[in-house]
């Protein structure tokens, strides 16, 4: 049914407006209930004019038989009673009253009732007719028995006319009657009619109101739908434009906010990036040079030893450190590359740890053109000498292996330090997925730093796994064996 009345209001070019609805409901329901008012009010205003009418017509018609009947001829009887003379007499004023009544009544009788009146005023003229000579025969001198016969006449007449008023007076009320049955009639099918517009008053304002509360519902509730999932952080979410009028600026507004605060969480987060990229990049520099330091000072010390070869060949190990390190200010080199970088820096350490230290590099060759984030291995084998090795008594061994798993590219770092307890692997592990070590907590920073940096920069959960027991240490990450273009697809993305 509600289908039906929304059909209904666009049929008959109703806007989708709240207002226009509701005033086009208020206007049908006024109409409605007036049109029972309205029919009412003309009813009683016509019954009740005619009843007044007929009353009034009845109560004049009343009054005016005895003057007719009753009160000419007694003032006749008076002038043959010699009681007044017949100039003296008041005779034609009485039959010009009662004519100038009756004529006054036949202009407002309706119907048949009228002929009565007709006939009566005729009647009036025999009657003026037996006055009139009663005077000669008085003016005449005519015996007191003559004017008597002659008053006889005139008191028939007048009872004849008397007689004719009150048959009107009954036509009259025998008609009112026909027209109480008409009004009774009638106003039993007013009230059919009354009661059939109350119920079609009341339908329509009831499918009026569930018109109206679905047409408010419907849009609200998807409304609030919309604010929950934003409040929630869906801030794709989008409401359609509903139909009602006065809800679609609410609508559009709320999609603006929703668009405006997805563009600001979007920026938020960029900005957010880059200050972790410019944390991360600021703590590269802050290694950086204590490396160097600790690497020229072997230097001197194997200059002053007259080590001359092995001068040059940490210095160039030195140079190839610090220009992979930079890369032309790339973040994304050559697996083959970052392992000349790590060369690099074991050739360094080995130089500084002659006598504690072994590495071994054991990635297959077909890895070396994958492109990878720079800076990956290096601290972790940092992290392996100055965590594992150094506390280890005799030599160390750290070694540094590489396998391509389906399109994917599993690094390891493993070495034969100390170890960690049990609970203190279970402690770096919870901060690493904390991305940061515990408050208070000193080195390993390597560690923390390639863990971070492989989440954010290869768009993932996870970053580097690490097992540790008495035998030793191993840390791993897996990351996608990308070529460069696909390297560029990661890093534009973000």
């Amino acid at each position: 049914m509600r289908a039906v009345f929304d059909k209904v209001f666009r049929r008959l070019r109703v806007g989708n407006s709240l207002a226009e609805r509701l005033r086009f409901s208020f206007m049908v329901i006024m109409l409605l209930m007036l049109i029972p008012a309205l029919v009412s009010i003309w009813m009683m205003r016509s019954y009740g004019d005619s009843y007044h009418q007929a009353i009034m017509q009845v109560e004049r018609v009343a009054s005016l038989k005895p003057r007719v009947s009753t009160d000419i001829p007694d003032e006749m009887w008076s002038i043959v009673a010699g009681r007044t003379t017949f100039s003296q007499g008041r005779q034609y004023v009485m039959l010009d009253d009662a004519n100038h009544i009756m004529e006054e009544l036949m202009t407002t009788a309706t119907g048949g009732n009228a002929k009565e009146l007709t006939v009566a005023r005729r009647t009036m003229d025999t009657l003026k007719r037996y006055i009139d000579r009663m005077g000669e025969q008085i003016a005449a001198g005519a015996q007191v028995a003559d004017n008597e016969a002659l008053l006889e006449e005139v008191r028939s007449v007048a009872s004849l006319v008397g007689d004719m008023l009150e048959q009107y007076i009954t036509l009259e009320i025998g008609a009112t009657s026909e027209t109480s049955r008409a009004l009774q009639h009638q106003l039993m099918l007013v009230v059919w009619m009354m009661g059939l517009l109350l119920t079609m008053t009341f339908g329509f304002a009831m499918l009026a109101q569930r018109s109206l509360s679905h047409a408010i519902r419907k849009p609200i509730a998807e409304l609030e739908l919309f604010a929950g999932a934003v409040a929630e952080g869906d801030l794709h979410a989008r409401v359609d434009k509903p139909e009602v009028t006065e809800l679609r600026g609410l609508t559009e507004s709320l999609n603006v906010m929703a668009v405006k605060l997805q563009m600001l969480m979007d920026e938020n987060r960029r900005e957010q990036e880059n200050l972790k990229r410019s944390e991360l990049r600021t703590l590269q520099a802050q290694i950086a040079p204590h490396f160097l330091y600790n690497t020229l000072d072997a230097i001197v010390w194997l200059a002053e030893a007259r080590r001359a070869e092995e001068v040059i060949h940490i210095t160039q190990a030195l140079s190839d450190f610090f220009r992979i390190s930079l890369s032309q200010g790339r973040d994304w080199i050559p697996l083959s590359e970052e392992i000349k970088h790590l060369q690099g820096y074991l050739t360094i350490q080995k130089v500084r740890y002659r006598d504690i230290l072994d590495y071994e590099i054991d990635i297959p060759t077909a890895l070396y053109s994958g492109q990878v984030l720079k800076l990956l291995l290096q601290p972790l084998v940092e992290n392996a000498i100055y965590h594992g090795i150094k506390h280890r008594r005799g030599r160390g061994l750290v070694r540094v292996s590489g396998a391509q798993v389906d399109d994917k590219m599993v690094l390891t770092v493993w070495d034969n330090g100390a170890g960690m307890s049990a609970e203190r692997l279970l402690q770096v592990r919870a901060n690493l997925e904390m991305d940061a070590p515990a408050e208070g907590e000193q080195g390993s920073y390597g560690l923390f730093n390639v863990n971070k940096r492989i989440r954010l920069y290869y768009n993932q959960p996870e970053g580097v796994r690490i097992q540790s027991d008495e035998s030793g240490t191993a840390v791993s990450f897996c990351v996608p064996f990308g070529r460069m273009d696909d390297v560029q697809g990661i890093s534009g993305g973000r």
